[in-house]
Formats: structure tokens, sequence, C-alpha cells
């Protein structure tokens, strides 16, 4: 659709310094001076990136590898997954509908797949969605949904060592409550798992809380729920599964504040770990079973290793503890558990709901600490060595910035599209979208708009630089004559893996020229303004005009008289000149014209910077 509108977003480019990076140890980033949500924005895509603060690194963090989040919550417009590189820069990114959890990277049938969550989140902290597995050109290649029709739920979604997937499920059921001080006819959310076959659909395992747990076992009273089938009681709040190599299954449910282990034939329960049951011994005076509101319990060296997220909060009207991950020695023999490692943070973030542990590659641990917005990883012993904000401190505990777990892996990305491109004055800028095998962009002129990538005649070596982060700008050179240039990724081997099409140069325009890899041709920012903003008049003009007449028939209908007046002059609807983002657009003193620009709903438009490569960093230019 004309660049999908997309390209507004490159209005006042000229004043945009793109892909800064992140911030080092920024007090104003924390206090939250540069927003609820600093992110980045770009010239030659519309997608937004964050921008990061980092507060402790070390090299040994630099393992090559992705992290991989899935940003949501009250600061976020646009909530999706992300892959972002070891420098902190983007490197993968997409909306979908609704809300984005637990991006991850799982190994089946052989290939790499990225795997999340994404659909409705408003059903009382539950979940009502899709999973996607995406290949490594980021095609949909499986989608799971809940078995017998029940909603597939956000807090799980996990591929076996057998090439299952199992997830949560929480279903509204009737139960009787008296045993917790409620009605005999009262209704549960039930915490409820599902084991199925991704290529068919077809299920292989479910196991309800409610079929093996007593109301009186959890840590959770009815707060007023559980009184009707609109407002069911959530007594278990299952939110991890695991499966170990005997074929039977570990589960964390918050309100019970244990870890459950359960026969993978009979459903039955075989043990506990923490809770009001605990079956263990605690060889660590109570640190290995102490847990509280935990998250995301995985086994690990042949199944004889646990590691946990424990929250040790859940927010308001309960003690506010530091926050931990717990790596655990168990023996089901002699029922003993003990703890091998801690992962304490030094800045005491207490997270009252989400998190994840997970145990890297390199043999370092990475913790995710799920409400608020923060990743650490630790050397396997504890130590810290990068603990990084993606949100502002100052927002911690808010729900403003989150995501429910944050991993780290290798990937591989070949996206099906072509790179992006932005051409304005002596400078072309380009990224790729989820490619990461591009390490050189070559810039090329030509004369025609011809773009056949195997035949070098065409076009004209003028100048090349690496890949820096998601966007690379490269300078034009000056005795550059060609009308049309064009961009080429190359990769480590110098081996050609795409190139932009070729757009129209001209050094003179105050226009920018840019073109998207999913579109079929360049437009001028200049050109899909003129076409957007026409399309928008004209609407509001039919629904004025529309609006009009109706009043006018009624006032003839009421007053027996015809309408009388002048049509109020409805001005023109041209592209806003200048606008650099930090205008006010709030309703009541908005112009026409502003009013018209705001009906785009883009929010990139208020990240620009005014001035040409200016971000302020405490008063310093960054």
């Amino acid at each position: 659709m004309l660049g999908s509108l997309w390209a507004l977003a490159t209005i006042g480019l000229v004043s945009v310094q793109a892909d800064y990076g992140p911030y080092i140890q920024s007090s104003a980033y924390d206090e939250g001076e540069f927003g609820n949500w600093p992110t980045e924005s770009y010239r030659s895509s519309a997608l937004i990136g964050p921008s990061l603060n980092y507060i402790e690194y070390s090299p040994a963090c630099n393992d090559g590898q992705y992290t991989l989040i899935a940003p949501r919550g009250g600061g976020v417009p646009h909530p999706g997954p992300m892959i972002i590189d070891q420098d902190g820069h983007l490197v993968w990114t997409k909306y979908y509908p609704g809300q984005t959890y637990n991006l991850n990277i799982y190994t089946f049938k052989g290939q790499d797949y990225l795997t999340f969550w994404a659909g409705d989140d408003s059903i009382v902290g539950h979940g009502d969605g899709t999973y996607y597995l995406l290949d490594s050109s980021y095609q949909e290649a499986y989608t799971v949904r809940g078995a017998n029709g029940l909603p597939a739920d956000l807090h799980e979604f996990h591929i076996t060592r057998d090439e299952t997937a199992v997830f949560s499920i929480y279903e509204v059921r009737p139960a009787d409550l008296r045993s917790a001080n409620g009605p005999e006819d009262g209704w549960i959310w039930d915490g409820t798992f599902q084991e199925v076959d991704i290529e068919t659909g077809d299920l292989l395992f479910q196991w309800r809380a409610s079929e093996h747990f007593n109301f009186t076992d959890v840590y959770r009273g009815l707060e007023g729920n559980g009184e009707s089938q609109d407002r069911p009681w959530d007594f278990f709040h299952i939110n991890s599964i695991d499966k170990d190599s005997q074929g039977n299954f570990l589960i964390s449910a918050r309100y019970t504040n244990c870890l459950t282990y359960i026969d993978g034939r009979t459903g039955a329960i075989l043990w506990r770990l923490g809770g009001k049951h605990n079956s263990f011994t605690d060889l660590s005076a109570g640190a290995a079973t102490n847990i509280t509101w935990q998250h995301h319990a995985r086994f690990h060296d042949n199944d004889t290793t646990i590691t946990i997220f424990d929250n040790a909060s859940r927010g308001a009207g309960a003690p506010t503890l530091t926050s931990r991950g717990l790596y655990l020695d168990i023996d089901p023999d002699a029922m003993t558990a003990q703890v091998r490692h801690e992962y304490w943070n030094p800045h005491d973030i207490s997270s009252q709901s989400q998190g994840s542990v997970q145990i890297l590659d390199s043999g370092n641990v990475l913790l995710g600490y799920g409400f608020d917005a923060a990743w650490t990883e630790y050397s396997i012993d504890g130590e810290v060595l990068c603990h990084v904000h993606f949100g502002p401190e100052s927002g911690f505990g808010d729900g403003n910035i989150i995501s429910y777990r944050v991993f780290k892996h290798a990937w591989t990305g070949f996206p099906t599209t072509k790179p992006d491109i932005a051409v304005f004055g002596y400078e072309a800028s380009v990224s790729w979208n989820g490619a990461t095998e591009v390490v050189t962009w070559v810039l090329e002129g030509g004369s025609s708009d011809m773009n056949d990538d195997d035949d070098d005649d065409l076009f004209t070596f003028l100048t090349a630089l690496p890949r820096t982060g998601f966007e690379t700008v490269l300078p034009i050179p000056e005795d550059t004559t060609y009308p049309y240039l064009r961009i080429l990724a190359l990769n480590t081997t110098g081996h050609t893996l795409g190139a932009t099409r070729p757009v129209k140069w001209d050094p003179t325009s105050d226009e920018v020229v840019v073109s998207h890899g999913d579109e079929k041709a360049g437009w001028s920012v200049a050109q899909t303004r003129s076409v957007v903003f026409f399309g928008i008049g004209f609407v509001s003009a039919v629904v004025v005009i529309a609006c009009g007449l109706f009043v006018r028939l009624r006032l003839v209908a009421r007053e027996g008289r015809g309408p009388s007046g002048d049509d109020k002059e409805r001005g023109s609807w041209r592209p806003l000149d200048g606008f650099s983002g930090d205008q006010d657009l709030s309703e009541g003193d908005m112009s026409e014209e502003e009013i018209e620009f705001s009906l785009l709903g883009n929010p990139r438009l208020a990240s620009y910077s005014s001035l040409p490569g200016e971000r302020e960093e405490n008063g310093e230019q960054k």
C-alpha cells in the first residue's frame, strides 16, 4: 500500500542519526528522562528497536549469541518478539496482534525454530492465543493450539526431548469451594497442561490440578473470587512444564510455592519440592525449598538438577524480597535437595511476577527478571558479568515494560525479503530485518533501475562499509553521477546474500527516497505523504459532508425550514513541514493539520530528535 504508509515515519529524516546502540550506566535513562520505553528508530525501516542501558558489562558475555525478549506493557505501543545482538542492537522484530510472550529457540526435526505465544492476555492474567514456530526465514512453519478446543495459554510452551509440545491451559470449571471458605457451587480457573504432537495437534496427555490438589494446599485465598463463572478463583496458577527422560513431568504453580513431579502415565503426584507438603530433606538449611511465587522450573544434568526463578515477591499485600535464581541438586532416592548455586542480583531486584533462568552454552547463567525490564548474565558460580536494563529502573514493578522471559541462543536468519534502503542527500541507509549473516554493505551506482543480482555490469562499485548494528549509513561519494543506487549485502566470504531495489537518487532533492524490501518499488516520502494525506482528507471530507447533511436534514425536520449559512472552510490536506516529533499533539490545542497528522497513529514520529545526530545523556551529546 504505497510503502504501507510506513515511509511517513521517515519525515524529518535529515535530522535523524540512526542506530545509536546502548547507553552505558546512564542515570538519566534509569530515571525515565528518555521516556517510559527508550527506543531506537531508523531511516530505512519503520521498525522500532529497544534502546538498552548497560549497567555492568564483561567481555565474558560476548559469545556471539542473540538475546531474545518480547517487550510488552503500558509503555510498549507495538509489542512483539525481538532478537538483539551481543552489542545491544536490534536484529529482528515483527508486530503481532495482541501481546507476545516467551520468545525462545528450539530444535525440532533437526531444524532451529523461533517459538513464541501471541494472543489475548487480558483474561485475568491468563491467555488465549496461538503458539508459533518460525523457520530461519521467519516464515510460519507450524502453529499450535490447545487440543479439544481448550485455550492455549501464555505461560508455557516447551518442546520436549521427545519432540512433543507441552503447554499451559487455564480452564473455567465448577468446583466445591467450601474447604476454602467459598460456595459449594463455586468456580475455578483449573491449572491444566497438555502434551500434543506438533505436526498433527493430536492430544497425547492432559493433566488438571483440581483432580490432584486440595484447595487447602495453596497459599492464595479466594480474594473475592470463585462465586460466579465470570469471576473464577485462580487457585493454582501453573506457569511452567518440563518432561524428563522417564516420561514424567515437572511443573511449577505460583500459588503452591512448590514444584510438583507428576507421573506421565497416571497423572499421580510423585513428589513435591517446597510448599505445604514438601517431600525433600533440605540440606541447605531451608534455602533449597523455601521458594515462593516461583517460575520456570527446568531439569538439567540428566534430571539430577533443577533450575528455578524464585520470585520471592507477589506484589501488593505480600512481602517484597529480592528475587533469585536457584540451581539445585536433587536426589529422588534419598529425597534430599541442596543448593548448588544461588544467583543474587546486587541491585536487589524484586520481580513480583514472571522471570526465567537459563544455563547457557558458555556455562554462564542468564536470569530474566520478568516484571522488571532487566536481565543479568552470571558466571556459573554467581558472579555478575553483565546487567542490562531495557526499560528505566524507575518503572520497575509498574508493568510499563515487561518481558515474560529472557533467553539467549545461537541463531541464523535468512529473510526472504530484500534489504531496505533510504537515500537522502549524500547518505544511503540500509537495513535488513532478521538477516544475521551480513558483514559488509556495498553501495553501487547504475544508469537504470534494472536490478539483476547476477549481472555486475549493470552497476558500479562506489563504496563499502562493515555492517554496524541494525542499520548502517553509507556516505555517497561526492563525485557520484549515477542516477540510481542500490546496496548489496555480503557475507564473510564475499558472497552476495541480497540487494536492495535500485532507487532514484537526486542529491539536490529535498525528498527522502525509501524502498522497503517487501514492496515492488521505491517511493519518496513526499509521494507517499501526498497520497496518504489526500486519502485522509478525502475520507474526512466525506464524513464531514455526510454529518453536515444529516444535521441539516434533522433541522429541516424539526424547524420546517431549510439550512442556512456557508460551509466551514476545510483547508487542504498537505504534509506537515518541519515536523520533528516534539510538538504537543494533545487534543484541545491541535491545529487542523496536526489533527490530520495524528490520524496516522504512528508513535515513531515522537522519537525523532530535532537536531542532527543529537542524543542527550546527562546534558552531554552521546
